[in-house]
């Protein structure tokens, strides 16, 4: 309080400006966080680093051999849910696999899931639009099939990306496949093909 010609004043008291211990202690928490979040960021954006700490080179090799290294240029844009909270926990859960890969246990992969339907038209990859395969000869209503059907994109096409990896299968589905639920359609070759007399083992994409 201070006099003014008689007139006595109030002064707001001056806000202590942030001690020099607090703000070390703010950039010493913000270099944690960096750090924290950057390690796994920087491995889980490498697909290779799957085959430090799990038996996955064979996965990894016969990705590489595939159209999907190209379209899915990381193992998780196929097998974690699409999201970036889904990202981000798959991403830090991957210190799991760190300490794995440097104790060297074998660990089952955490957070990654077979690949669903959203997995495959992310990005606009596969459509559901398709009604026969690449050849034109076969009649296959993707949207009738994953819609209505409610078949997910693996149970024809399990070998996609890995074919016949382990017990990973083909990446067409056999004709036995169709047969589980078109059996009385069997011998109704129109049913199935759009050219005459055309008759095979495997289905075509």
């Amino acid at each position: 309080m201070t006099e003014t010609g008689g007139e006595q004043t109030h002064e707001e008291p001056a806000i202590a400006p942030k001690s020099t211990k607090t703000r070390l202690l703010l950039a010493i928490v913000g270099v944690i966080v960096v750090v924290f979040l950057g390690i796994p960021y920087i491995y889980t954006s490498n697909p290779e680093s799957c085959t430090r700490c799990h038996s996955m080179q064979k996965y990894y090799d016969s990705w590489k051999k595939s159209s999907h290294a190209t379209a899915a240029g990381n193992c998780f844009d196929c097998h974690v849910k699409q999201g970036t909270v889904s990202l981000w926990i798959y991403r830090i859960s991957f210190y799991r696999e760190i300490y794995a890969s440097i104790v060297g246990a074998n660990l089952k992969p955490v957070g990654a899931t077979l690949p669903g339907v959203g997995s495959c038209q992310r990005g606009g990859c596969h459509s559901l639009n398709r009604i026969s395969s690449t050849s034109g000869d076969i009649k296959i209503n993707h949207r009738n099939h994953v819609m209505r059907a409610n078949i997910p994109c693996i149970k024809c096409h399990p070998g996609a990306a890995h074919p016949h990896v382990g017990k990973i299968g083909d990446t067409l589905p056999k004709r036995k496949l169709c047969m589980q639920c078109h059996t009385a359609m069997q011998n109704n070759c129109p049913f199935c093909h759009t050219k005459r007399f055309a008759m095979s083992t495997q289905f075509t994409h």
